[in-house]
């Protein structure tokens, strides 16, 4: 289990039907608590590596504190846990990963390194020059601005695609859908004592057409089940949520559209 608490979310009652369970995290959560095994991981705090953004921009990031303990970054653990196994002998950083492991295995990737992702260059505004112009931050990129892979658009290459048509049943009860929001709750986000004031309320925003026979009014606690599980949540009767859909706010792990019974708490 990398990097998921599926009994601390709910959604496995103690360790299931596992008869070894091994754990890879960061914390010591409800699910490694019932592990066989816990393998310490690092954080993106304490290790080197790249993101790739929505604009396909990839880039370098780099430790900004000393690894914690004994821990090791996730890539580590595999391949040395692949190794163990019989594998081919464990890659020794991460620039290694990237070039023989995904620059190979991804086209886009194929013409970047750790070099070529490293590589700055002046930027426009001129921040600090001698104008006196204020580009918005006094920070110097020294640490590479990334490079962009192109896009099937950008190579010619796109086709049309045609989406079949998917049948599907219409759920019991509400359809429920998830919204996100920008500090929801979960197992990193919970330790932060800078962001707790800030995090989501469970939130459940519903139509007045789907309100009224429910006798539910804004500032009601509920309780909503779906898939087997509950949630208590706040109500919120504003005519954004369209009829016939309950919209939920502040929850973890509850994706896609689901078939939700509502009830009004006692």
């Amino acid at each position: 289990m990398l990097a998921a608490d599926p009994i601390g979310d709910g959604l496995l009652a103690n360790r299931g039907k596992l008869d070894f369970l091994v754990v890879q995290e960061l914390f010591l959560t409800e699910t490694a608590k019932a592990a066989d095994v816990v393998l310490p991981a690092q954080s993106w705090a304490e290790r080197d590596g790249t993101f790739t953004n929505g604009e396909r921009r990839v880039q370098r990031y780099y430790p900004a504190i000393t690894a914690v303990g004994e821990c090791w970054p996730d890539w580590k653990i595999c391949a040395t846990l692949h190794e163990k196994l019989g594998g081919e002998k464990a890659a020794v950083a991460a620039s290694l990963i990237f070039k023989k492991g995904i620059a190979k295995a991804v086209k886009p990737y194929a013409q970047m390194d750790y070099g070529t992702l490293a590589k700055v260059e002046k930027q426009f505004p001129d921040v600090g020059g001698e104008d006196l112009y204020y580009g918005g931050t006094s920070y110097d990129n020294g640490h590479g601005l990334g490079q962009v892979w192109a896009s099937a658009a950008e190579k010619g290459a796109v086709s049309l695609v045609e989406v079949p048509e998917v049948k599907t049943a219409a759920p019991k009860g509400l359809a429920l859908v998830r919204a996100a929001a920008l500090y929801t709750p979960g197992t990193l986000i919970n330790r932060s004592a800078v962001l707790a004031p800030r995090l989501a309320q469970p939130q459940l925003f519903l139509n007045e057409a789907d309100a009224e026979p429910l006798r539910i009014s804004t500032g009601d606690v509920v309780t909503v089940t779906v898939n087997g599980r509950k949630l208590e949540l706040s109500a919120y009767v504003n005519g954004h949520a369209p009829e016939g859909t309950a919209v939920v706010r502040g929850v973890p792990h509850v994706q896609g559209v689901l078939a939700a019974q509502i009830e009004k708490n006692k």
